[in-house]
């Protein structure tokens, strides 16, 4: 699985870049409330640009944090940056058993705290650039298993395509990057180039 979340870019708009993602294979798609000017009514207009492409293409939709939003214009669901057991708690509740929630957790701390929580996936960053990524997804996911905790794992970075299997094989289910894709020299050329490891692990 391949997860697109949008960014600021001096090159393409937020809609531009969802499409050269889509274009390329992927079909999940993140409206990050960080890429979009700080007002509601843009981002609004924005998310419902995006709608429409995703419905096209058969895409998921998720947006960060607005759960009244997502609520309105019907998408599939939401990503929660405020990882909080009351935040996901609540915005389940809102949205209904049929909605993707995501959260954000920094640690096995942040995942084990939404335990029991109706929680379809966790992303979660490398917190230290020294760190292999590869290893430290594989503790998070041993220690998911022997807790009895079985969201899906989704490794949230810009990691180089070479180290996109080694996720997979570390227990992530799926790669959540930006950068990766908006910030390449031929973004749809990346998002295919990303894909082809990750379908054909």
């Amino acid at each position: 699985m391949l997860q697109f979340i949008t960014k600021i870019s001096d090159r393409y708009s937020v809609a531009e870049e969802a499409r050269m993602a889509v274009e390329g294979g992927c079909r999940w798609i993140q409206l990050s409330a960080v890429s979009v000017e700080h007002n509601e009514g843009v981002l609004r207009d924005v998310a419902h640009s995006l709608v429409a492409l995703c419905s096209e293409n058969e895409a998921f939709m998720i947006i960060e944090n607005d759960v009244d939003l997502v609520d309105e214009l019907k998408v599939h669901g939401v990503f929660l940056r405020d990882g909080s057991r009351e935040t996901v708690a609540e915005a389940r509740e809102r949205l209904g058993a049929h909605a993707v929630v995501g959260a954000l957790c920094r640690s096995f701390e942040d995942v084990a705290a939404l335990k029991g929580l109706d929680v379809d996936y966790v992303a979660v960053p490398v917190p230290d650039e020294t760190i292999s990524p590869a290893s430290f997804y594989s503790g998070i996911s041993v220690l998911m298993r022997n807790n009895a905790i079985d969201f899906h794992l989704v490794a949230m970075g810009d990691f180089p395509v070479g180290e996109m299997k080694n996720l997979l094989d570390a227990g992530c289910a799926g790669v959540a990057v930006s950068g990766a894709i908006a910030d390449a020299e031929d973004p749809v050329a990346a998002t295919r180039a990303i894909l082809e490891v990750l379908i054909h692990d």
